[in-house]
């Protein structure tokens, strides 16, 4: 192998595009959000038997009643939801021990959530 690299291809370069705008804007999101709720899994809840975001909290704290916007992993907006309810469980992990899981429960079920998604509640501007 020698010490130059080929030049990259239209392709490669058009993927390294998108890349670096999803980071910028990820970054943007996670400097100037309120809350953020990474979205791991999309489940039936096996306690209460309702549809629920499974997830974990990166920053502040989730509210009951409010409206969040909804991230892709891309930093793109892909809606809006209304929280119900929200509930921190602990749980056994056979890896890392013990760890707390937080299950959202929106008021209405949509077909849109997908793992890899952000329920995100920027500050309210003045």
């Amino acid at each position: 192998m020698g010490l130059f690299r080929k030049p990259l291809t239209e392709e490669e370069q058009q993927k390294k595009q998108r890349y670096e705008e999803s980071k910028l804007r990820l970054m943007e999101i996670h400097n100037h959000a309120d809350v953020i709720f990474y979205i791991d899994e999309i489940a039936t809840d096996p306690v209460t038997g309702r549809y629920a975001l499974i997830g974990e909290m990166g920053k502040g704290q989730l509210t009951g009643g409010e409206s969040y916007a909804i991230y892709s992993n891309e930093g793109l907006s892909v809606g809006t939801m209304t929280l119900d309810t929200f509930e921190d469980r602990e749980e056994q992990h056979f890896i890392v021990g013990k760890v707390t899981r937080t299950f959202c429960f929106p008021t209405e079920e949509w077909e849109g959530y997908s793992p890899g998604q952000m329920l995100v509640r920027m500050p309210e501007e003045s």
